[in-house]
């Protein structure tokens, strides 16, 4: 049948195939837009790498980017660990079995660490370090972010800082920095990679080392991007000075650093934060968001497109010699434009004064909640002590009517509960008194009867 086609196409031209028309009508801009499609899906990542056994900390592993790169490393055989904010979630447990079942990986986990509590985070790394014997790591992928849309009012954390700079920048600043010892202790051959993601609302950034937490300054909500791209630059010149300190630090058995820092940028993707984003959070602006949804389709990534860069940074092998501390995208690295990331000394002074407010919001935070936890404890104390005396009260009132009901039986009768004598008679005093006194009326009646 095709044969036949093409041969009456060949001797008598195109128009003999079956709607030749809506072909030569419509086929150009079909071209146009697949074309387009495969331009915008960026490249993809050619590099393999055996996963089995080797364990990653994922952050924001359950929707958008993370969601799609959880599913590939599972396939791939990785243990993972999922950070989220907390575990008593039925959604979240059966995702995580979702993932079992489908890929036949049963070592995935999720562990409790709220990126917007730095108390949160502590507790995580402290928990991590404190295990005996010491868990392996092999790696530290950061995809969670926090992405408020145009016109919405600031958002505070837990600890009262700007919620995109507390999740984006402080949240995964102070993760790795407390995970440091164990990025360190990893045995030398084990190749150790830690990925931050980054995106081009970077060039947006302002840098402020006075306030780098974003806790003084007045929220632009009618430029959110401007917060979100300075956490975003913040957490770029971040990784730079990570990378410098870790390699500061020699190994004790003399070999070198094999923990490599680099940052990922995944390009414009069709995530759940650019939904966001894009529809101002509100009905109306998710109605426009469909509308343009095809128009999306084309230029937009998918997450699983979104990855490949960080499958790249992940398995290329040509890493582990290099510093650290690069740049990826389409998988390559790049420079970025900024010249904050080419000023070591720009890098080292954030770093420190993040270090410093962190200290002070921690023992701010720390204090606040342990007031708190004596204001709960000291009410839940007045509470019990109030239900005792309630109790107690109660008690006294039924043996009062216990008392009541039991002076009120009728005379001649055994009461409700009687008194016992030492032998375990029933006490009949009253009811004795009540036959004397009728026999004694007998016996005046029979007198008087003689008379």
């Amino acid at each position: 049948m095709p044969i036949n086609i093409i041969g009456s196409m060949v001797v008598q031209g195109p128009e003999v195939l079956p709607g030749w028309q809506y072909i030569k009508s419509y086929g150009p801009l079909l071209a146009v837009i697949g074309g387009l499609k495969y331009y915008c899906r960026g490249t993809t990542n050619t590099w393999e790498r055996d996963l089995h056994g080797k364990v990653y900390i994922i952050t924001g592993g359950t929707s958008g980017l993370g969601a799609a790169l959880v599913d590939d490393l599972a396939a791939r055989g990785a243990q993972l660990i999922l950070l989220v904010r907390s575990i008593e979630d039925a959604w979240l447990t059966e995702y995580i079995q979702d993932l079992r079942d489908k890929h036949s990986n049963f070592l995935i986990y999720a562990e409790e660490c709220d990126l917007s509590s730095l108390y949160s985070v502590r507790k995580f790394a402290t928990k991590w370090l404190d295990n005996s014997p010491p868990r392996r790591l092999d790696g530290v992928v950061c995809t969670a972010a926090e992405a408020l849309p145009y016109g919405k009012e600031r958002e505070n954390s837990i600890d009262g800082l700007e919620i995109q700079t507390a999740v984006n920048y402080v949240g995964h600043y102070h993760l790795l920095t407390l995970l440091s010892p164990s990025l360190r202790a990893q045995i030398p051959d084990r190749d150790v990679r830690v990925i931050l993601t980054t995106c081009l609302s970077q060039a947006m950034g302002n840098l402020d080392l006075k306030d780098p937490l974003f806790i003084a300054k007045r929220y632009p909500k009618n430029k959110p991007w401007t917060v979100y791209g300075t956490s975003k630059l913040q957490l770029g010149l971040f990784a730079k000075e990570f990378q410098r300190r870790l390699l500061a630090v020699p190994r004790k058995d003399g070999s070198p650093l094999n923990v490599r820092v680099n940052v990922v940028n995944p390009g414009f993707m069709r995530s759940p934060s650019t939904k966001r984003v894009l529809s101002f959070g509100s009905l109306f602006g998710l109605f426009l968001y469909l509308v343009y949804l095809p128009i999306l389709w084309v230029f937009l990534k998918s997450s699983a497109q979104g990855i490949q860069s960080i499958l790249y940074a992940l398995m290329c092998p040509d890493f582990i010699n290099l510093d650290g501390g690069n740049f990826i995208s389409e998988c390559d690295i790049y420079k970025p434009a900024r010249a904050e990331f080419e000023d070591a000394e720009l890098q080292k002074n954030l770093f420190d004064a993040t270090e410093k407010f962190i200290s002070e919001v921690e023992k701010d935070s720390a204090y606040k909640r342990k007031k708190a936890e004596a204001i709960a404890k000291k009410s839940k104390e007045t509470k019990d002590k109030k239900e005792k005396e309630s109790n107690a009260k109660s008690n006294d009132n039924s043996k009062e009517d216990i008392g009541l009901k039991t002076n009120s039986q009728p005379k001649g009768e055994v009461p409700l509960f009687p008194e016992l004598d030492k032998d375990g008679n029933i006490k009949s005093s009253k009811p004795a008194a009540t036959n004397n006194s009728k026999s004694k009326n007998n016996k005046k009646g029979k007198k008087g009867k003689k008379t």
